[in-house]
């Protein structure tokens, strides 16, 4: 019984990682976006328009942390492709918000 409680608990944790890594941001899901089209880099780290250089900054660190693919080595290669993907796209929104 412990068995199936503890295989039970391991599939809602594992579900749950999955749903975080494929959702979309939420700032980004207002707006529709083209596929191949870049996205708008403030939608990605997730600030307003107006955020000043130590927010975007916190932004970043924050997706890195949450996004990174150590976090889901654990738990396959296709997930960790994903994770690794998401981090590129976190890396260049900041890189095009930190130049300008």
């Amino acid at each position: 019984m412990s068995r199936l409680l503890l295989l039970v608990a391991l599939a809602f944790v594992l579900w749950r990682v999955a749903r975080a890594l494929l959702a979309a941001p939420r700032a980004a899901t207002a707006g529709r976006r083209v596929a191949g089209a870049p996205r708008d880099p403030w939608a990605v780290l997730g600030v307003p328009r107006d955020a000043g250089p130590e927010a975007i900054a916190q932004a970043h660190r924050e997706q890195l942390k949450r996004y990174h693919p150590d976090r889901v080595a654990d738990l396959g290669d296709e997930l960790q492709a994903l994770a690794h993907e998401k981090t590129l796209e976190i890396q260049r929104a900041y890189e095009a918000l930190t130049r300008s």
